[in-house]
């Protein structure tokens, strides 16, 4: 498995700021000798950081970095980022952020009198991409408070087609409630005494089939014996039912997710789309919702497999019995409770 490289904000700011002044020749001198002497402390840091992770070569002279040379993986550091950020992404981002991308290389043509306007005027990139953005607004949009804008917008093909539409998509790429909407996390309202009937389980159990006989059947018995209410597809399952269905259901309305990370969680296709529904949600909701154990693994296994998890506080299941577990578990649920009343 490749190693996944994990470097600051700063850090990458600093990347992006190298690979932009590669061919400067008296960038970084200059840069250095206005730093204040915090400024010059933070961004030696950040050049060490670089450096260590294997991104770049530095040589220094003077006070100052006077050869930087990029390395391999300096070049396709954002390039690796960028396709870790696609995983964790619906289809309808994907399409949304590719739309967005696709306006940074295309040039529309120049603004000419309306009467004299020609649709064929339009480079050949510009044209195609609104015929890409139909297609994708009748997929996605209809429902969208801009939607009846676009429809002229689309319908007419006036002069500056192009350049609203663009603004349209930028303003929908903001809208995270529409955003989460397409994504299937819609907010509810309830009465407050309501409130304790939300969500309908405590407790999402996300794991390899595999699993079930040596660690998951047995977590699951210790929980229930604590009265936690629980979706565990073994039991919530019923004759019938659209399994995908009910399990993208149960995603949705679980208050946390016990997710059993081992090799045979690695690759499967629904154990790693359950998880990349529960990251969105956490990214999106800010509040705690994953809680990983490592089985039969370690946690630098987890750190280059699924880097984005790496950064949240996982278990091992060789530490605890499941017992123990369903009482930790315990102590993070009426902390959430304590926190809704």
């Amino acid at each position: 498995m490749e190693n996944k490289i994990v470097i600051s904000d700063e850090a990458e700011s600093l990347l992006k700021e190298i690979v932009d002044n590669e061919n400067a020749s008296d960038y970084w001198k200059d840069r250095f000798e206005n730093l204040s002497n915090r400024d010059d402390t933070i961004l030696r840091g950040c050049f060490k950081e670089l450096k260590e992770s294997g991104l770049i070569h530095v040589q220094w002279g003077d006070n100052y970095p006077y050869r930087i040379q990029i390395l391999k993986d300096g070049y396709l550091y954002e390039e690796k980022k960028e396709q870790e950020r696609r995983l964790g992404m619906s289809q309808f981002e994907k399409e949304l952020h590719d739309l967005l991308n696709r306006t940074e290389s295309i040039h529309p043509p120049a603004n000419a009198a309306v009467g004299d306007f020609d649709l064929h005027k339009y480079n050949q990139p510009s044209e195609d991409w609104i015929n890409d953005f139909e297609i994708f607004y009748n997929k996605y949009l209809k429902e969208h408070a801009l939607s009846s804008r676009i429809k002229t917008i689309l319908f007419h093909r006036s002069l500056d087609a192009y350049r609203q539409l663009v603004s349209c998509l930028k303003s929908i790429s903001k809208d995270q409630e529409f955003i989460d909407k397409m994504n299937g996390i819609e907010k509810t309202t309830v009465p407050v005494y309501q409130a304790n009937m939300l969500p309908e389980y405590d407790v999402f159990l996300s794991h390899a089939n595999k699993d079930k006989a040596d660690l998951v059947d047995e977590l699951n018995a210790s929980l229930e014996k604590l009265g936690v209410k629980i979706f565990y597809d073994k039991k919530s399952l019923e004759w019938g039912d659209k399994w995908k269905d009910r399990i993208l259901e149960g995603t949705k309305k679980a208050e946390f997710a016990i997710i059993v990370i081992s090799e045979n969680f690695f690759d499967r296709e629904w154990t790693e789309k359950e998880l990349n529904q529960f990251l969105n949600r956490q990214n999106r909701n800010g509040q705690k919702l994953i809680l990983p154990i490592v089985h039969n693994i370690t946690n630098e296994d987890l750190r280059i497999k699924y880097p984005s998890v790496a950064d949240i506080q996982a278990i091992d299941s060789k530490a605890y019995s499941c017992d123990e577990i369903a009482l930790l578990f315990a102590r993070q649920l009426i902390k959430r409770l304590k926190t809704q009343n």
